[in-house]
């Protein structure tokens, strides 16, 4: 019925060691645990499952341990049967929880995975929902100035901007990545915007650099072109906009550890986009917005929040992104074109 796959090495589970032989006693018969310390054994797990006719497909973590699930079944098995092959969940408890609060999945990991199997072995069917995908496909430098292909399918991605530089400090050493320290960092974000106006003009010279720091660190724009549905996207002075301090888009709408409700017109045929030069001044007019999942896009002069099928990212020269995909980083992409992918099952016992 069910197949569980876990990461030992991750960050909740290096020092939880008895976590495996726990989910095997509590899936007993129905189901099968299978420990996969890299990447590359998640494939040969998701056939074991195919081939044992496990229809239940759940990664022991959050949108990370899943993307990696998802994303590997699409590389093996391809976007259509992966889509149709099994009935996906996380069990929650990562970095990022996105698609697991999505879900409504609140119970700890264990429980979530006892109550899914209890409902099988009764012959109920689990609350079941359909989850719109985004396929992220562009260009990547590997080995130093290598071009190749680079191609992904994810469900919440801050791709460039304040949100892509937020994770690079959270995400610094191995500490927890809870409310406190989202918070905490959000925190340093606006001390950063303030101090960049304190010390403006003739006062840069003299700025403390570890308000230098904290500005590359969240404050850094990146210059591209972006297009918005085929579009180039213009503020309200019709010029193109060629400096973004925002690129975000998301296939569903996303709760930030309780403190921010953000792209509540995402789902269905569209994902919901956030991107331009914001300055820090509306970034602070807008927050309320973003922390009740309103539109802003009223007080962006230079930006866009609103529903798309696609977004198009075309890196300026010398300029690459860092997005990050489902609290997943990935490094020196030039261009990123994100349109909607599959919808995939997922389960909500």
């Amino acid at each position: 019925m069910i197949g569980l796959i876990i990461n030992p090495n991750s960050r909740k589970n290096c020092h939880r060691r008895g976590r495996v032989a726990r989910f095997e006693k509590v899936l007993g018969k129905r189901g099968r645990v299978i420990e996969t310390p890299s990447v590359d054994a998640i494939v040969p797990a998701l056939k074991a499952f195919a081939d044992e006719g496990r229809r239940y497909w759940v990664a022991d973590g959050g949108d990370g341990a899943l993307h990696w699930m998802i994303n590997e079944a699409v590389r093996y098995f391809g976007p259509a049967r992966a889509a149709d092959a099994a009935v996906y969940m996380p069990t929650g408890g990562g970095s990022v929880d996105f698609v697991a609060t999505f879900l409504g999945l609140d119970a700890p990991p264990h429980e979530l995975v006892g109550r899914l199997a209890d409902q099988l072995a009764e012959g109920r069917t689990p609350e079941l929902r359909s989850v719109p995908s985004l396929l992220l496909a562009g260009r990547q430098v590997v080995f130093g100035d290598e071009l190749t292909e680079f191609r992904r399918f994810g469900f919440g991605n801050a791709l460039a901007g304040y949100g892509a530089n937020f994770y690079g400090p959270l995400y610094r050493g191995e500490g927890k990545h809870g409310p406190a320290q989202i918070a905490r960092h959000i925190g340093s974000a606006f001390g950063a915007a303030a101090m960049r106006s304190l010390f403006s003009g003739p006062l840069e010279a003299v700025k403390p650099e570890v308000f230098k720091r904290a500005e590359e660190d969240y404050l850094r724009p990146l210059h591209a072109e972006v297009r918005i549905d085929d579009a180039v996207l213009r503020g309200r002075d019709g010029r193109p906009i060629t400096s973004h301090t925002a690129i975000n888009c998301a296939s569903l709408p996303l709760n930030l550890a309780g403190i921010m409700r953000v792209f509540p017109q995402a789902g269905g045929a569209r994902m919901h986009i956030h991107a331009g030069n914001v300055s820090t001044v509306e970034m602070a007019v807008a927050w309320p917005g973003l922390m009740t999942g309103r539109s802003v896009n009223h007080l962006l002069a230079a930006g866009y929040d609103g529903p798309a099928r696609s977004l198009e990212i075309t890196c300026a020269d010398g300029e690459e992104m860092t997005p990050v995909i489902d609290g997943e980083l990935y490094y020196r992409l030039r261009s990123l074109h994100v349109t909607m992918g599959p919808v995939f099952r997922m389960a909500s016992p």
